[in-house]
């Protein structure tokens, strides 16, 4: 799985070069036979949009600029190790792909652009968040969505305690006894006896869990998700003191998350997310209807695109779950020329008015709640 941070959605959005633009997005299966299944169908979306791109750079070049799809498809073992979401974007001198913990519709487009609202899901604080799974002997973050969580590669981050202890030079005293809050078979510290080998022990914790929040701090600032604590007492009230990132949550699961599967840090982290998420979405909702009638707030999609282009945008909602332009292709994928399906008119609007918002850093919230009777979009306003 791939974190996606804003700073790369925001490329993304503002990446132009020569030639046509081509944007894949497909829902895709972590484990079960669906995932045999996947690859066909992202066979099937290449191929759907192939012949588009040939109209406009002929056969040859758009099988070049294409190709990378095409070996994606090929890779068994690539469809093994998918999560809920996979999109790809390609140009005849690049081309970017991330596996995402959020579905997404079945799309693929040709244009002057990318299309690049459906991975702002990722960013918009609804039913994303991450998990920091503490121990003395190992620590892990896992990014999820309401489904699953799955972890993530870490660098620059401590294995353990163990290497930061000795690290700290000192010889090992005669006696060896494990952290009691170490976690089961894990690597034993070294300690002796008396006050002063336990001022060493709390202060290897510190110095740890100091390195950790250090080692995570681009991760976690270029995410902005709610990120859950799970650990021991001692540890999680430690990382507090040090931690650095403003989206830490109050609550946290307190248990040894050496005794979890993947899946039961996902049921315990997930309530306490979700707990929150309701409370920030039903807080904004409130602002949005107070709004309503001032000439801050519209949910007519012509004119929340103008303000948008416009900068005056402050919040933005999105209903999605189906996604607009697979509501217009009635379920199936949807194969899209940018600017010259009229079918898919609207969907561009809903596009370009959240990526508008993105770009002048407004708040983009891509939800399955409806947020307005006639209409899928709602915004606030800054002026």
């Amino acid at each position: 799985m791939d974190l996606l941070s804003r700073a790369e959605l925001v490329a993304l959005a503002q990446s132009r070069g020569t030639g046509p633009a081509v944007t894949l997005y497909m829902p895709t299966h972590r484990a079960g036979e669906a995932v045999q299944g996947d690859s066909l169908r992202w066979k099937n979306l290449v191929n759907g949009v192939a012949p588009r791109l040939a109209e406009e750079i002929g056969t040859r070049d758009a099988e070049r600029l294409l190709a990378p799809a095409r070996e994606l498809q090929a890779d068994d073992r690539a469809w093994q190790h998918m999560s809920d979401g996979l999109a790809m974007f390609l140009r005849a001198d690049t081309h970017e792909t991330f596996r995402v913990p959020a579905p997404l519709p079945e799309l693929a487009t040709v244009g002057d652009r990318w299309v690049v609202s459906p991975l702002m899901r990722l960013l918009s604080g609804d039913e994303r968040f991450l998990v920091l799974a503490l121990s003395q002997g190992g620590v892990r973050l896992l990014e999820g969505s309401r489904h699953a969580v799955e972890e993530v590669q870490l660098d620059d981050v401590p294995t353990s305690l163990r290497d930061v202890a000795q690290a700290r030079g000192d010889a090992p005293a005669p006696m060896a006894r494990p952290s009691s809050t170490a976690s089961r078979g894990g690597p034993a510290v070294f300690y002796g006896h008396g006050a002063t080998d336990e001022r060493a022990r709390d202060e290897d914790v510190r110095r740890f869990l100091r390195q950790v929040s250090t080692g995570l701090r681009e991760v976690l600032a270029s995410q902005g998700a709610p990120l859950v604590l799970v650990g021991l007492d001692r540890l999680v009230a430690v990382f507090r003191e040090v931690n650095t990132s403003p989206d830490l949550m109050d609550e946290a699961v307190l248990q040894d998350p050496g005794q979890l599967s993947t899946a039961e840090l996902h049921a315990k982290a997930w309530p306490l997310v979700e707990q929150r998420l309701r409370e920030q979405r039903s807080a904004v909702m409130e602002r949005l209807g107070e709004l309503r009638g001032t000439g801050r707030a519209s949910s007519d999609p012509g004119a929340i695109a103008e303000a948008a282009s416009q900068g005056r945008v402050d919040t933005l909602f999105l209903t999605v779950d189906p996604w607009c332009w697979n509501r217009v292709s009635e379920g199936s994928a949807a194969i899209a020329a940018l600017g010259a399906d009229e079918a898919y008119a609207a969907c561009e609007v809903s596009d370009t008015a959240a990526t508008d918002a993105l770009l002048h850093d407004g708040k983009v919230y891509i939800t399955s709640q409806q947020v307005a009777q006639d209409s899928d979009m709602a915004a606030a306003f800054r002026y």
